[in-house]
């Protein structure tokens, strides 16, 4: 038989039919054009390497024998093995099959190393019943269907192969079968890189997914997958998705750049996921949805324009967070060490701080009135009895500058200190932050910011905004709905202060129903006196080093005296605005003395205040 390349028929069934039970068949070089069917144990292998023989099929090779291949190119069609055969490939060529390229059935087994599964119109690798694959070094690709498919009780592993270019998905397991993928690519799959929807056992370690036009790697419903040290690199949808009723396991996963998500959590799922990286998301990094309850301990979300976009009723556990270079961070203060920032204080430190504030007699009564219904409540629920009914919900009602953001601040580390919140953090909020600018992009932007307050106090300024006169169409009712369900689902997890004019809170109030029936207190913060605003002053100068010369406080207090109480009066503003204007003219006298003394560079005098004729220029001394 010669090595010649022309088409051949039958040469090789002819070398089959006079071979012995597990004989080793040398086929000569060239090419071959005919139907092969392997009904007895054989190895058969190209004569001189790798590539030398092509064996070209109308119909997919029956393997009905063990069938050892080394070199071989199969094309035309594919090989299909079933009961309890086992078929090894090394460095073999399967490509162009019209349907697909190596099929498994029953209880048959498959070991390939260093070989290719190509250009098939349907999947390169399919495993049903309880068949079994291993395949090492291989490439599988160029598929009309998935690359890889397993259905029944297959069971495959992947080692170091490399999956592409598939239509659909890359490798696909479903039923109750078992996939483990360790090192290696899947990369430019139609669907998702990796979709595992199935009750057997998912393992992915150290495999790099990249360029799919949706999910990198899908943990299907129902399905549980251990996934660690893998990378997914520009998903077309979410990275990494975990779906309803779902369990993943990551470590050390890193994902960069994704069409929508890094992580999606879908309702219900669960996961636990340390020490890995996600960044360049175009959607929020991590989505949780809701009852989903994953565990995210040291995760580092950098260079993205969210972090989290946690649903209302979702319960995910942040441990150890990072975030950097994230336009919009919902991470919740603590997590990010702003509420750390300043040593703990006991109760009575805070409750001696609060009535060390000027002026707001009225609000120091109310809250000292709070505070012993709450020690009540605390004391009474230690002794096992039910607590007074409480609603630390509040309206803080007074124009500009009367101390109320100072006050909220104060609140939340007094409820803190009372163990009625977890941190006590204080986020600041406004119409801005909540309020979409399209439909459906309020109660999204509402929730990010209410999730950072859990476990402290969210604070609303200008709350009347939300509900603006005339109504109509106005996406701020959309906020002022979705606040008054999570504050209904997060009842004893945040405190949430609503402040402005308090005619315009009145009305704010009464525009919902809900509103009304959670914020029962109003706390009324009454504009500063004159002397009270001199007061502030005065703590200003002390603070700043600086003192007050003879008849300057005088001047001082005549000075607030004589103001116009309008609507842009701003109570504790402009008594530090006052301070402002006091030392730069202070710094416009004292810089046309030559030689200043000490006394010059410290002392405030009535010429520094405003209204006061300003001092003729004086000679150097």
């Amino acid at each position: 038989m010669s090595g010649s390349t022309a088409a051949r028929t039958g040469p090789v069934m002819s070398l089959l039919a006079s071979a012995s039970d597990g004989a080793v068949v040398e086929i000569p070089a060239g090419s071959y054009r005919e139907q092969l069917s392997i009904a007895r144990p054989v190895t058969l292998v190209a004569a001189e390497g790798p590539g030398s023989v092509t064996i070209a099929l109308e119909r997919p090779c029956a393997v009905r024998a063990d069938t050892e291949m080394r070199g071989l190119t199969i094309e035309g069609a594919g090989l299909m093995a079933g009961g309890e055969v086992r078929l090894k490939l090394s460095d073999c060529v399967v490509r162009g099959a019209a349907t697909t390229g190596v099929g498994l059935r029953d209880d048959a087994r498959l070991r390939a190393e260093r070989s290719r599964i190509t250009s098939v119109d349907g999947n390169g690798l399919f495993l049903g019943g309880n068949a079994t694959a291993r395949l090492s070094g291989c490439e599988l690709g160029e598929s009309a269907f998935s690359a890889v498919h397993l259905a029944g009780h297959a069971d495959l592993e992947l080692e170091d192969c490399v999956v592409s270019a598939s239509r659909e998905h890359g490798v696909r397991a479903t039923e109750a079968s078992s996939l483990r993928i360790d090192g290696g690519t899947i990369r430019g799959s139609g669907l998702s890189g990796i979709s595992a929807e199935t009750t057997g056992r998912v393992v992915l370690s150290g495999c790099t997914v990249h360029g799919t036009e949706r999910a990198g790697i899908l943990v299907g419903a129902g399905t549980t997958a251990r996934i660690e040290h893998c990378r997914i690199e520009e998903a077309g949808g979410s990275a990494l998705v975990v779906w309803t009723g779902a369990t993943a396991r990551a470590r050390g996963v890193v994902v960069a750049g994704a069409g929508k998500n890094g992580v999606f959590f879908a309702a219900d799922a669960h996961g636990e996921f340390e020490d890995c990286e996600i960044s360049g998301t175009a959607y929020p990094a991590v989505h949780v949805g809701e009852r989903a309850d994953p565990v995210l301990r040291s995760l580092h979300i950098h260079d993205v324009d969210q972090d989290l976009d946690i649903t209302a009723t979702a319960r995910p556990r942040l441990e150890g967070v990072r975030v950097s270079q994230v336009t919009v961070s919902t991470l919740p203060a603590p997590e990010r060490g702003e509420a750390r920032q300043e040593p703990a204080r006991t109760l009575d430190e805070l409750i001696a701080q609060l009535n060390s504030l000027i002026g707001l007699d009225s609000v120091k009564r109310d809250v000292t009135a709070m505070i012993n219904v709450m020690r009540l409540a605390r004391r009474r629920i230690e002794l096992g009895l039910p607590p007074p009914p409480t609603n630390r919900h509040l309206v803080f009602a007074g124009n500009p500058g009367t101390g109320k953001t100072t006050v909220a601040r104060l609140y939340g580390k007094i409820l803190h200190a009372l163990g009625m919140i977890e941190h006590g953090h204080l986020v600041e909020t406004d119409r801005g932050m909540l309020v979409g600018e399209y439909v459906g992009h309020t109660a999204p932007k509402t929730t990010a910011v209410f999730r950072k307050a859990l476990g402290g106090v969210l604070f609303i300024d200008e709350a009347y905004s939300l509900a603006p006169v005339g109504g109509g169409n106005d996406f701020g009712q959309e906020a002022v709905a979705t606040l008054v369900k999570l504050m209904e689902d997060h009842r004893d997890e945040v405190v949430v202060i609503v402040a402005g004019y308090p005619g315009d809170m009145r009305r704010f109030i009464d525009s919902n129903p809900g509103l009304a029936s959670r914020f029962t207190r109003t706390l009324l913060f009454d504009d500063y006196s004159a002397d009270q605003l001199a007061e502030i002053v005065r703590n200003q100068v002390v603070e700043h080093r600086y003192e007050l010369g003879p008849g300057t406080d005088a001047a001082i207090i005549r000075f607030f005296a004589s103001q116009r109480r309008e609507a842009g009066f701003g109570n504790g503003r402009s008594a530090r605005q006052l301070f402002q204007t006091l030392t730069e003219r202070h710094a416009q006298r004292t810089a046309l003395i030559a030689e200043p003394t000490a006394p010059d560079l410290i002392v405030l005098l009535p010429d520094d205040v405003p209204g006061t004729p300003t001092p003729p220029e004086a000679d150097g001394r």
